[in-house]
């Protein structure tokens, strides 16, 4: 039997994409023949190196075959080390640092990562004529390396970065949910009205909601299943269940676990399974170079109207 870790904030007290990891876990378990007989082993990290230090231990002391999750960067970049010292296949659905792949040599990411939204962030921004952009950022490990990123990719790009916000066409917060919607609140109730750009994690209706003015506020993150022609199917089963449509970190939940499903009826094992096969997912097709998924999607989101006025592919 095989022996599955599954692993993120799971109180919607800390994320409220808690809810989504959830309800991505329990409709893979129906969808998955082979997630549906494995024995799961949860922990929740608190979205922390800490706590994800602590579910590492009782992970490899449980003897997984392997891990889905860690789903903040924090978390996930104290234990890729730990997971590639013991063996265990580490698939990342939503934490985008970059440094992760680098660090595990049996880490595998179904997102794409903060250095490939920097680049598309900073690609729609020039074809808007915004070419001043001043950069803000929470304290977590995702808005500083997401930050970073940004200022790095802007080094080969035509726009420009800025210190002042008069100065600039445009404002860049990165971080978690919780920080972008009060950068939101605070910069429009101070009387600015210049676009706003918010990285992966403010991709929530959360963001703008009971807002009565949110201005042009562009997200820079992953589509949902609704955006996605291979998603549908999966869609319509989460439709089913919970009554709306599955949101953002829900399909990449459900890839994770159609990859290990798939990955675990090859004869070589999931781990070899992982890098050099290329896998038929709800998300598309995934298959992995040094760890980073050759077809990770990247979409805007734009809000307008305490509603999603437009969502495209940008990749």
């Amino acid at each position: 039997m095989m022996r599955l870790g599954i692993c993120a904030a799971l109180d919607v007290g800390t994320t409220l994409h808690a809810r989504s990891f959830l309800r991505g876990v329990y409709l893979s378990s129906h969808l998955f023949s082979n997630v549906r007989t494995a024995r799961h082993f949860y922990f929740d990290d608190g979205a922390n190196a800490e706590g994800g230090r602590a579910a590492a231990r009782y992970f490899i002391d449980a003897k997984v075959d392997a891990v889905i999750g860690h789903f903040a960067s924090e978390s996930a970049a104290a234990v890729v080390e730990s997971y590639a010292q013991a063996g265990i296949p580490l698939i990342l659905p939503a934490s985008t640092c970059a440094a992760l792949t680098e660090n595990g040599l049996t880490t595998f990411r179904v997102c794409a990562s903060d250095r490939v939204l920097a680049g598309r962030l900073l690609g729609f921004a020039e074809t808007q004529g915004l070419m001043r952009l001043a950069l803000f950022a929470d304290p977590s490990l995702h808005g500083q390396q997401q930050l970073r990123e940004l200022q790095a990719a802007a080094k080969l790009s035509t726009v420009e970065l800025v210190e002042d916000s008069a100065q600039a066409d445009a404002l860049v917060f990165c971080g978690r949910l919780k920080a972008s919607r009060q950068f939101l609140v605070e910069n429009r109730a101070s009387g600015c009205g210049l676009p706003l750009f918010f990285t992966d994690d403010a991709a929530s209706p959360a963001l703008v909601a009971g807002l009565t003015h949110t201005g042009t506020v562009y997200v820079v993150s992953f589509p949902v299943a609704s955006d996605l022609p291979e998603a549908q199917s999966v869609d319509l089963a989460y439709q089913r269940l919970y009554g709306e449509q599955a949101p953002v970190y829900a399909i990449e939940t459900l890839a994770a676990f159609s990859l290990v499903d798939l990955a675990a009826r090859q004869r070589g094992g999931l781990l070899d399974a992982l890098r050099y096969e290329q896998f038929s997912t709800p998300a598309g097709p995934i298959s992995f170079s040094n760890g980073e998924n050759d077809h990770a999607r990247v979409s805007l989101w734009v809000y307008a109207d305490e509603r999603v006025h437009e969502r495209r592919l940008l990749s």
